[in-house]
């Protein structure tokens, strides 16, 4: 299933490549779930989490839980439009949630590769390319309100947070039935295509107490030293890189590597295949199925 909006850094093009490569899990944490282009990619869990610091982000989940026919009918009828995206991007105070959802998508899906932060990228057309018998960028605001309907249907099941990421990972640190998977805004890249960007300190704590997870850890990254230094092999990581090609702000596509690092208890999962707990009589009476272990 496609993602929502289109989100910058989001993970769409390698999914795939991703999800082949899971353990079983009893839940899933997306903690920095941007466009959730992973979990919506992937089959559900029984219990699935995602999360973003971006009101914005959040909001739009919650609109389109709660209000779904309303939102989507005035994206159906808003034009793909320069003088609404730039609208769009005006800052309000005092706006409506479902209007906050529309200028959102607005935002994201009018503008290059999903680029939200401070400076935008700009109004995104084409000269030359066609789908459907429309410009290429008008038939995918067309089609975002199918694309939208499924998405709806597939937050039923999920439960939406807004927390920083490292009070979440502390939450399920002991739960080892947990995959816990992070892709945080890339390492020192002040750019403002993100409305959170974050600095070199929360990166290492988040990374020191990934460390000491006894859940399932996979982290996406570039390849970068700090990284590398504290999810290292004789920490219990392993490193896989995947060849893929992303695009800059401009539309200009180059070749990038994204490094995957999964924890030991990631890789015993998979060389085991099966979920990395035992429960207790007691545990599945109670439909307990993410227990804590010390």
């Amino acid at each position: 299933m496609k993602p929502a909006f289109g989100y910058y850094g989001a993970k769409v093009r390698i999914a795939p490549q991703i999800i082949n490569s899971l353990p079983l899990h009893n839940a899933w944490v997306e903690a920095f779930c941007g466009s959730a282009a992973l979990t919506l990619a992937k089959k559900p869990a029984p219990l699935e989490i995602i999360n973003d610091l971006d009101d914005q982000i959040i909001n739009l989940f919650e609109q389109l839980r709660k209000n779904p026919e309303k939102l989507i009918s005035a994206i159906s009828l808003t034009p793909y439009a320069r003088k609404e995206y730039f609208l769009a991007r005006e800052k309000i105070t005092v706006v409506e949630p479902i209007e906050k959802a529309r200028r959102f998508l607005i935002s994201t899906m009018m503008t290059v590769n999903g680029a939200v932060g401070e400076t935008g990228a700009g109004f995104s057309f084409s000269q030359s390319y066609s789908r459907n018998g429309r410009e290429a960028r008008v038939n995918r605001w067309y089609n975002l309100p199918e694309r939208l309907t499924l998405v709806v249907e597939r937050l039923r099941n999920i439960r939406v947070e807004n927390r920083d990421a490292r009070e979440l990972l502390e939450m399920f640190l002991n739960k080892p039935a947990t995959l816990f998977y992070m892709d945080p805004p890339y390492l020192m890249e002040r750019s403002h295509h993100y409305k959170h960007d974050i600095d070199e300190s929360f990166h290492i704590e988040l990374l020191e107490k990934s460390n000491k997870a006894k859940c399932m850890m996979l982290i996406s990254s570039y390849d970068n030293d700090l990284y590398n230094e504290i999810l290292s092999p004789k920490n219990g990581w392993t490193k896989t890189i995947i060849e893929t090609t992303t695009a800059d702000t401009s539309g200009k596509k180059y070749e990038r590597k994204e490094v995957l690092w999964k924890n030991q208890q990631f890789e015993k999962a998979i060389k085991n295949n099966r979920v990395p707990i035992r429960l207790t009589e007691k545990e599945k009476k109670q439909h307990k199925i993410n227990p804590t272990r010390e």
